[in-house]
């Protein structure tokens, strides 16, 4: 990706012309695939990684990151549901630049959706930019340090937003071990949530 697409369309401060997807495949033997598409008329970036960059695979365990542009709209969260419940050897890692129409109900419970069956949701701190910067960019020498501006203050916003998306259902997962604690009192059990912005367990 040439350096100006980057920076133009990963700034967490405005919407980019397309939505890009960085992707990065780590297979079980070892290997690492790097590569990116975008969205087109017909697809969302998402799917257009799932039909046509991913399709015919073989069925071997593997890891893919995802570093996106904008997080994922709510129909693109059920159709990475979809290919995960068919790719149960699959585990799925997404960064996002910024959240996508995020005040929008499907858009938030699409991304609960996700969350909840094991997808990880971060957004890109600055750590992130530098490491797409350096595997995907195809910038110049003396051009090692080019990523949007202002990152820091946008990843605490858009991190803030998405804690409260996902804060209904750590709360959830809370009372249900709490309801259980009560039925089975003489059990003593520490409870961790795994949540996707801090990327460790949080004991409730």
């Amino acid at each position: 990706m040439q350096p100006r697409d980057f920076q133009r369309n990963y700034s967490p401060r405005q919407n980019g012309r397309v939505v890009c997807l960085l992707y990065e495949i780590r297979w079980r033997s070892g290997s690492i695939w790097r590569n990116w598409c975008l969205n087109n008329h017909e697809q969302h970036a998402e799917v257009n990684f799932l039909e046509n960059h991913f399709n015919n695979r073989p069925q071997t365990p593997c890891s893919i990151t995802w570093f996106l542009s904008t997080s994922p709209c709510g129909n693109c969260c059920s159709r990475i549901l979809e290919f995960l419940r068919s790719h149960p050897n699959v585990t799925l890692i997404i960064y996002a630049a910024k959240l996508f129409r995020h005040l929008d109900i499907r858009n938030r419970q699409g991304l609960r959706n996700l969350m909840v069956n094991g997808v990880t949701i971060r957004i890109m701190n600055l750590e992130d930019y530098r490491y797409c910067w350096r595997n995907f960019v195809a910038y110049q020498p003396g051009e090692d340090n080019c990523w949007p501006q202002n990152v820091t203050l946008c990843f605490i916003l858009n991190n803030t937003e998405l804690l409260h998306i996902f804060l209904p259902d750590i709360l959830l997962r809370k009372r249900k071990w709490s309801t259980e604690q009560e039925r089975r009192p003489g059990l003593e059990l520490s409870v961790g949530l795994s949540h996707p912005l801090w990327g460790k367990q949080v004991l409730a």
